[in-house]
């Protein structure tokens, strides 16, 4: 009897790991609250919770931010009204570094750079020597910015990365994405539609 309950546990077990597996290979849970609390105990609540019709949903405002990029140069999000913006969040996950150099691609074709779009890719959580090694190993030239403890995402709301912000001329988000894009042609597209907005 003993045999066979441990035979089931271990059973159990193994497909709980498999599942777990499964998920942690498509999207990534980020570490915000509370445990970003210990490093900010003082921080302020998320901006949709202190400015009316900021929020993260479809139709709100854009949260605004300063996050520095790889350079040390603070970037602000309501420096770029009047451009159409793609906000993508992510961290070291597999779908993260898959979808990268989707968005890479896209970010280099001629209608997307005359179109003024401005791609911005935020990582959440990793210092900045190890998003300066990935990025110069990759390649990448995309404008990177560091959201060292999760602050912005936690006002955009993130649970789940990665997850992508398509904001238009007017600061409005006008699409969400979460999760990995399957290829360059939805960016593409997505984008597309955000300059014709």
């Amino acid at each position: 009897m003993n045999r066979l309950r441990a035979g089931k546990l271990l059973f159990v077990s193994a497909a709980s790991i498999a599942v777990a597996a499964s998920f942690t290979a498509c999207h990534q849970m980020i570490p915000l609250a509370p445990d970003y609390k210990e490093y900010a105990p003082t921080m302020a609540p998320p901006l949709s919770e202190r400015l009316p019709g900021v929020g993260s949903s479809v139709g709100s405002l854009a949260p605004d931010f300063a996050l520095n990029d790889l350079d040390g140069h603070p970037v602000d999000l309501n420096d770029y009204r009047g451009k159409s913006v793609m906000l993508n969040f992510w961290t070291y996950c597999d779908a993260c570094k898959e979808e990268l150099p989707y968005i890479q691609s896209v970010a280099n074709e001629p209608q997307i750079v005359n179109g003024g779009i401005v791609i911005l890719a935020v990582n959440v959580t990793q210092d900045e020597e190890q998003v300066e090694q990935f990025v110069n190993y990759n390649g990448f030239t995309l404008n990177f910015l560091l959201d060292r403890w999760g602050t912005v995402a936690s006002d955009y709301y993130i649970h789940l990365i990665p997850t992508t912000y398509f904001i238009d001329k007017n600061g409005i988000i006008q699409d969400v994405h979460v999760g990995k894009f399957s290829g360059p042609d939805v960016i593409r597209q997505k984008l597309t539609e955000l300059m014709n907005r």
